[in-house]
């Protein structure tokens, strides 16, 4: 008999050691600790299931199986239904079968059990009536977990949904029986698929009810696909909305949305959680690849609009085409909406198109032109959408005028000294600011020479390191060949792998350097100085960079110019001034020289 005392002894004292494990904390000598205190959740009494709301009623495909991704996540030891789970009314087998099938076949992908509540869409008719008995034995039942009753009824019990839901006598009687047998349990829980508080007719529910009120209980019901909490019997009912079912999902004023119920239950009694199938998401919702892939977009747009050259006048009309490039192992849906510019009306202002994993697909975009009083962009609102991730951006469309780089007509040397350039071609005057710049392009057999005179009778550049929060130069540059250097958005990462590049100069002495030279490419050079009007800039480039981006003889390079302009006193960022839209603004194509 000791024997047998010491057994059950040492087994209590095992159980009370796993039951109530302790956590493993270091000794911090202080009274302070980092914690607010060790007293972790995790009685072993409690524990947590879900209760499924209406599947069916027009069904929305793609939401129940939302629903169970999302239920897989979260890990409740069970799942309830409380109804509709097919679109049912029929009394063909086959097609009973059919939506059985599709239904079962979805919720076997839960990683718990799940417990099957009749609704009027199940459980219609006799046939329907037959069939649930067939493959799922009882259309009421009950189990006990955790010294908590879970009872499942049927609220279709004699298939009288329409005309008068209730509870038939024997399902009362056993109602009636399973709760006179288990008057000790913590809680009850019932689950059907009709809110029978709400139906006068319905007598043996309120009988049902009346048994109920001496205990701890809860009750969880659908049908009506709009949630609402009651109170009754000091106790909650609930009427839960949809997870697929037919809804307009006005939102959480209106009760209307998908969700599922997530209960814990403690010893203190449930708590309850609705979990908005939209407000859970597994731990890959966003990863570094999808957000490295977005940012790639911006060098390589999904979506090209090819640019327009022209040089003398524009064509009338003209076609762009429109290139849609998935590269990714990801469905694309792509919207383009075009609202036309002064002087420029595209053929089509919506574009939309799906494109699948690794597809490519092209189309022509009609452009008519009316250069009289000249013309503003096309402006392009490009979408992506695919299942993990979105992109937006702003694509300016207008004809490109082409420029030319001139041959040097005199040897030139890289001094900030322009004495040797002539006229210069191009120029930008700001009507704001009292700077402005002229500049050339021209080349020879060796360099592409870029000159850069400002004017500027107030310079502020005292700071040697170079910063752009004073007076100074900068020019944009990428020698790769047109369909790519179009779309440069100058992403920063592209200069760091040397795909285009960024010349900054400030004139912080009477004469300066380029900054960043020792990480400028070989041969690269550049040199300013101040003048009387403000100061001046020359860049050669080697033409041996721009084959190396071409692939061979160098044809095109594009380029912007712009200054930062800084006067005494001013307070804040310097005005910026371009002599072309900045390429982060997406005008694919501008500033492009070409080679005569």
């Amino acid at each position: 008999m000791r024997k047998f005392f010491s057994l059950i002894l040492l087994i209590l004292i095992v159980n009370i050691t796993f039951g109530q494990e302790k956590p493993q904390v270091p000794d911090i000598p202080s009274n302070n600790k980092p914690w607010s205190n060790l007293n972790f959740n995790n009685n072993s009494r409690n524990f947590h299931f879900v209760v499924m709301p209406d599947h069916t009623g027009a069904h929305r495909p793609g939401i129940l199986k939302k629903g169970i991704d999302r239920i897989n996540l979260m890990q409740p030891e069970f799942v309830v239904n409380i109804g509709d789970m097919i679109e049912g009314y029929t009394q063909d087998l086959k097609e009973l079968n059919t939506e059985w099938g599709e239904f079962n076949n979805e919720i076997s992908q839960l990683k718990m059990p799940f417990f099957y509540v009749a609704g009027n869409h199940d459980y219609s008719n006799p046939v329907m009536a037959s069939f649930w008995q067939q493959h799922f034995g009882a259309d009421y039942y009950y189990f006990i977990y955790k010294n908590v009753l879970f009872l499942c009824l049927n609220t279709e019990d004699g298939t009288t949904s329409f005309a008068k839901a209730d509870f038939s006598d024997k399902q009362f009687a056993f109602i009636e029986k399973v709760l006179s047998e288990n008057p000790n349990v913590d809680w009850t829980m019932v689950f059907m698929h009709q809110p029978l508080w709400l139906s006068p007719s319905a007598k043996n529910w309120q009988k049902t009810e009346k048994l109920l009120a001496g205990r701890k209980h809860s009750v969880f019901t659908g049908h009506l696909h709009q949630y609402a909490l009651h109170t009754r019997n000091n106790s909650d009912y609930f009427v839960l909305s949809t997870m697929g079912g037919v809804n307009t999902l006005r939102g959480k004023r209106y009760g209307e949305f998908d969700h599922f119920l997530w209960v814990t239950m403690t010893t203190e009694g449930p708590s309850y959680a609705n979990v908005m199938l939209d407000g859970v998401e597994d731990k890959s919702v966003q990863t570094a690849e999808n957000l490295a892939r977005v940012e790639s977009f911006k060098a390589n747009p999904p979506v090209r609009i090819e640019p327009y050259f022209y040089s003398g006048k524009p064509n009338k009309t003209t076609s762009l085409k429109v290139t849609f490039n998935n590269t990714t192992k990801e469905d694309h849906q792509y919207i383009v909406e075009l609202l036309p510019g002064k002087g420029l009306k595209p053929g089509q202002t919506t574009i939309c198109k799906k494109v699948v994993a690794g597809a490519k697909e092209e189309m022509v975009l009609p452009i008519q032109i009316n250069e009289k009083g000249g013309w503003s962009p096309i402006v392009a609102d490009v979408t992506l959408k695919a299942e993990k991730y979105e992109w937006n951006t702003k694509v300016h469309v207008q004809p490109n005028e082409k420029y030319f780089i001139d041959e040097v007509t005199k040897p030139i040397t890289t001094d900030g000294d322009l004495s040797e350039w002539g006229k210069l071609r191009f120029s930008k005057h700001d009507s704001i600011s009292k700077a402005s710049f002229r500049f050339d392009v021209r080349s020879d057999d060796k360099f592409l020479h870029l000159a850069l005179d400002v004017t500027d009778s107030d310079i502020q550049a005292e700071n040697t390191y170079a910063n752009m929060n004073q007076d100074a130069a900068f020019v944009v540059f990428d020698a790769r060949p047109v369909p790519v250097s179009s779309f440069n958005q100058r992403n920063a990462e592209g200069v760091f792998r040397g795909e285009w590049l960024y010349l900054l100069a400030s004139p912080t002495a009477n004469e300066f350097d380029l900054a960043f030279k020792d990480k400028m490419p070989a041969g690269l050079t550049a040199k300013g100085r101040k003048t009387v009007k403000g100061y001046s800039v020359e860049y050669a480039i080697p033409l041996a960079l721009l084959k190396r981006q071409q692939g061979g003889d160098w044809k095109n390079i594009r380029l912007n110019f712009s200054i930062a302009d800084k006067n005494k006193g001013d307070t804040g960022e310097p005005r910026r001034i371009n002599w072309l839209p900045d390429w982060e603004d997406n005008y694919p194509g501008s500033g492009m020289f070409f080679r005569k």
